[in-house]
């Protein structure tokens, strides 16, 4: 039997990438260079929460929510910032950096330091859980440990329900508790304190929306001790007017 040998230059071999419609006998050169796409790219989101006024007796508050991250789709740098100025002076200011990983689909793990600026300079530790909950539930769980055996938690929850498509109403929680009792700060262990509010926003664009609210505030356990002993209210409700924002 003889041998059998092909030809390859006389092969007919195509482009992977078409460079004709087949109008023409010959091929013509793409007028754009193909790049390729990368796979994670490094991204970047800031996101103001919350910048609103309380409705107080006697003062009306700014205090604010703010949050920023950069990475990928694995890994991120945070920064968290929150706190409420009054007459011109921060009363409150706390920042936290964070190391962030996914763990989960919707859920990264976070680790890092808190500073407390405001009332009184605290350091803590900082590890935490921040995801999406079972039926929508925006959750955020952090665990702090300081110096002179300090240690907290905070838990935080919102969901939102969408009205219309640009009305949204977010109700939220949170929740403070305290490993042992700090006198200067007026804090006591167990259950400090519990938030809750009732949030109703306008988004004229996503990236913007103004919005009214309730928020109604108690102290409990040695904290109410603390305020009933300064003279303070242990519960309080205040309406809220205020923007948020993210790009």
């Amino acid at each position: 039997m003889s041998e059998m040998k092909m030809d390859h230059s006389k092969m007919n071999h195509k482009p992977s990438i078409p460079v004709s419609d087949g109008s023409l006998d010959h091929d013509v050169p793409l007028p754009y260079n193909v790049k390729k796409m990368e796979d994670d790219p490094v991204l970047t989101k800031f996101m103001l929460n919350q910048l609103e006024i309380h409705d107080a007796d006697g003062s009306n508050p700014v205090t604010w929510e703010a949050e920023a991250w950069i990475g990928k789709d694995l890994n991120k740098f945070w920064l968290k910032t929150e706190g409420e100025r009054v007459d011109g002076e921060n009363e409150e200011l706390e920042v936290q950096a964070l190391y962030s990983r996914a763990i989960a689909p919707y859920w990264d793990i976070q680790a890092g330091l808190r500073k407390d600026f405001k009332p009184e300079g605290r350091e803590w530790g900082v590890i935490g859980l921040k995801g999406l909950a079972p039926y929508f539930f925006e959750t955020d769980i952090a665990l702090f440990a300081g110096d002179n055996g300090r240690t907290a938690a905070r838990i935080q929850g919102e969901y939102e329900l969408l009205l219309t498509q640009k009305t949204i109403l977010t109700p939220e929680i949170e929740l403070n508790l305290y490993g042992k009792d700090d006198p200067q700060m007026r804090i006591g262990s167990g259950l400090s304190d519990v938030s809750v509010g009732l949030r109703l926003r306008y988004e004229f664009k996503r990236e913007i929306a103004p919005y009214i609210g309730v928020e109604w505030t108690k102290k409990f356990g040695d904290t109410a001790d603390f305020a009933r002993a300064d003279g303070n209210d242990v519960s309080d409700t205040q309406l809220v007017t205020g923007i948020r924002t993210w790009f």
